[in-house]
C-alpha cells in the first residue's frame, strides 16, 4: 500500500477545494483534525463532541468533528481521498509496468544481439533481480547427453543445491522436468541443510522451453523469508520466454559454429590425405624412375665396361708393340746408317723422331682416357647401386665421391660456368650399415643445389665427415654461396616447394632427401643458413641402421 500522508493529501488544489467547499456549505459547526491533534480545517470548539472517522484500508487517517452533520462530512471526506488513493496507485502500478517493459525491451535487445551463453545467462540474471527481490540466483543448461543441468551463472549462495542438478531430482530437478513454473515458499520445510550458515526460504523456479523441450531453467530465491506471488512467477515466465529464444539461438549457433569447425578439420584432413596421396604417387614414380634410371645406368656401365677393359687390356700390348718396333728400326739405323733414297724420303714425309715419340704419348695418352672412363663407370656403378632396396654396409666416401665424379662436368671451369672448388675434410669413417643407393642420391640433391646457389655467388663446397657420439657419423656439406633466407628454410622440406624456375625443379629432391635420412635411416637432416653467409646441411646417420622400407 501507498504510504498516505493525509495533511499534504489534503493541501492538494483539487482535494482543499473540494473539502473548503463542503465544510462552506454545511451550515453547522464542524473542524477536521489529526490523530495527533492538529487541526487542519475548521475551527475547534469546545462543546462539540460527536467526531466520525476519515479511513482508508482499515486505518484511520483523520476525525471530523461536529454534530450529526459531521457523518456525511466524513464519509464524504473519505470517498475523496479513497479516489485520490487509487488514483495515485493506478499511476504508481502503470509507471511500474512501464519501467518492466522498458526493462524487458533493453533485456530482448541485449540478449537478441549476443550469441554467447554465458553472456545471456548473466543479463538475464542481472535483470531479474532488478524486479523481483531475491538475493540468490543461477541459470541452469541442460546437458542432453548427462541429463543434468549444469550452472552457467549464478549469484549468491545457494548453499543447500548441489550443481548440477539432476533432471526429476530434488526440488529444481522435480519442477523443471514437470515443465511448469513454481513457488516454494517453504523450502526449510522439504530441505535439510547441513552446509550454509544463510540456507535459501523461498524461490521461484522456471524451466525455458523450445517447442515443449525443456533447455534451461532460471531459479531465484531469497535467504530471508519472503512469500513470493503469482505477480513474481509471471515475471520470471517473462524473462524465462525470452531467454528461452535467446539461448535457443545461441545454442544454434554454437552448433553451427561446431559444424563448420568439424567440417573445416574434415576437410583440412581430407586435404592432407590428398596432399600425402599425391606426395606419395610422385614418389612412387620418381623411384621407379630412379629404379628405372639405376638399371639404365648399371647396363649402360656394364656395356661400356666391355670395350672398355678390352681397350686398357690391349693398350699394355700395343705399348709393348710399339716399343718393340720403335728398337726395331732404331737398331735397323745403326746397322744400315745409309738407308736408300725411297726409305730416306718416306722418313723425312712421315717425320719419324716426331712420330716415335708422340706414339708412345699417344698410347699413354688412350690409357689415362681408359682409366677416366673406368672410374667413370665405376662412379655410375656406385651411384645406381641396383641392390638400394637392401641394408649394407659401404664406404660413404666412396658414394661421395662416386657423386663428385657425376657432377664434375658441372664442376669445372668452361664458357657457361666458373669453376667451384671442392675441399674434403674426411674423418676415418667405418663402414656404414645403409641403403647405399638411396644416400647417394641424397648426396646428388644437396650436391646440385649448393652448385646452383654458388652461379650466383661464391665458389667453394666444403665436405665434412666426422664420427659422433651413439656410433652416429654426420657428413656435412657447406658452401660459401648467397644462403637462404628464414621463411624459406621453413619449407625446405615441403613436397613441391621449389625457389627454381618453372622447369627447373620438382620441388621433390629435399622432400625425398629428409625421407630417405630421416625415416628410412632414423637420422636428421638440419639446415643452418644465413643470407650472405652461405649454408650448411649436415646429414647424422646411425653406423648400423635399424630402419626397413
Amino acid at each position: 500500500m501507498i504510504p498516505i500522508n493525509v495533511q499534504k493529501l489534503l493541501t492538494q488544489k483539487d482535494i482543499k477545494y473540494a473539502v473548503k467547499h463542503i465544510f462552506a456549505t454545511v451550515k453547522t459547526p464542524l473542524y477536521l483534525i489529526t490523530p495527533d491533534g492538529e487541526i487542519l480545517f475548521g475551527n475547534y470548539q469546545e462543546d462539540l463532541s460527536e467526531k466520525y472517522p476519515i479511513e482508508l484500508s482499515g486505518s484511520i487517517f483523520a476525525w471530523v468533528v461536529g454534530n450529526s452533520a459531521a457523518l456525511p462530512v466524513s464519509c464524504l471526506i473519505t470517498f475523496l481521498i479513497k479516489q485520490e488513493f487509487e488514483k495515485k496507485s493506478l499511476a504508481k502500478e502503470l509507471l511500474e509496468r512501464y519501467e518492466e517493459i522498458e526493462l524487458f525491451d533493453e533485456l530482448s535487445t541485449q540478449i537478441t544481439n549476443s550469441l554467447d551463453i554465458k553472456q545471456i545467462a548473466q543479463l538475464v540474471l542481472e535483470r531479474i533481480s532488478q524486479i523481483i527481490e531475491c538475493n540468490v540466483g543461477v541459470f541452469l543448461l541442460l546437458d542432453t547427453e548427462s541429463n543434468k543441468l549444469k550452472p552457467i551463472s549464478k549469484f549468491g549462495d545457494f548453499g543447500c543445491f548441489e550443481f548440477p542438478i539432476i533432471l526429476g531430482k530434488g526440488i529444481l530437478g522435480e519442477i523443471i522436468k514437470r515443465g511448469k513454473g513454481e513457488i516454494v515458499n517453504n523450502i526449510r520445510e522439504g530441505v535439510k541443510c547441513y552446509n550454509s550458515d544463510e540456507p535459501v526460504v523461498s524461490l521461484i523456479c522456471v524451466p525455458l522451453k523450445n517447442k515443449d523441450r525443456i533447455i534451461a531453467a532460471i531459479a531465484v530465491g531469497s535467504q530471508t523469508q519472503i512469500s513470493y506471488t503469482t505477480e513474481e512467477l509471471k515475471l520470471l515466465n517473462i524473462f524465462a520466454t525470452q531467454a528461452a529464444i535467446a539461448i535457443e539461438k545461441a545454442l544454434l549457433y554454437e552448433q553451427s559454429l561446431n559444424a563448420a569447425k568439424s567440417a573445416r578439420e574434415k576437410a583440412k584432413e581430407l586435404q592432407q590425405a590428398l596432399d600425402k596421396l599425391q606426395q606419395t604417387q610422385t614418389q612412387l614414380i620418381h623411384s621407379e624412375k630412379m629404379s628405372s634410371l639405376g638399371q639404365m645406368v648399371a647396363g649402360i656401365a656394364h656395356e661400356i665396361n666391355n670395350p672398355v677393359n678390352f681397350v686398357k687390356g690391349n693398350i699394355g700390348y700395343g705399348f709393348n708393340y710399339a716399343q718393340d718396333l720403335i728398337e726395331l728400326v732404331e737398331l735397323y739405323r745403326q746397322n744400315y746408317p745409309k738407308p736408300t733414297s725411297d726409305i730416306q724420303e718416306k722418313i723425312e714425309d712421315i717425320n719419324f723422331d716426331f712420330l716415335k715419340e708422340d706414339f708412345i704419348n699417344l698410347l699413354n695418352s688412350m690409357k689415362v682416357g681408359v682409366n677416366r672412363i673406368r672410374d667413370i663407370v665405376r662412379s655410375l656403378g656406385i651411384f645406381s647401386h641396383l641392390d638400394k632396396a637392401e641394408i649394407k654396409s659401404v664406404n660413404i666416401h666412396e658414394g661421395i665421391d662416386g657423386t663428385l665424379m657425376i657432377l664434375r662436368h658441372r664442376l669445372d671451369n668452361n664458357q657457361e660456368k666458373k669453376s667451384i672448388q671442392i675441399v674434403k675434410e674426411y674423418a676415418k669413417l667405418p663402414l656404414v650399415n645403409c641403403y647405399a643407393g638411396q644416400l647417394n642420391q641424397v648426396f646428388m640433391n644437396i650436391l646440385s643445389n649448393a652448385i646452383d646457389a654458388l652461379q650466383e655467388k661464391g665458389d667453394l663446397i666444403i665436405i665434412r665427415t666426422q664420427i659422433l657420439q651413439d656410433n652416429r657419423i654426420s657428413i656435412s656439406i657447406i658452401d660459401n654461396g648467397p644462403g637462404i633466407d628464414q621463411q624459406v628454410q621453413t619449407k625446405l622440406y615441403d613436397p613441391f616447394f621449389t625457389t627454381k624456375e618453372v622447369g627447373k625443379g620438382t620441388g621433390l629432391g629435399m622432400a625425398i632427401s629428409y625421407q630417405i635420412v630421416v625415416e628410412k635411416h632414423g637420422g636428421t637432416l638440419t639446415c643452418v643458413s644465413e643470407l650472405g653467409k652461405g649454408t650448411e646441411f649436415c646429414i647424422e646417420i646411425p653406423v648400423e641402421s635399424s630402419c626397413e622400407i
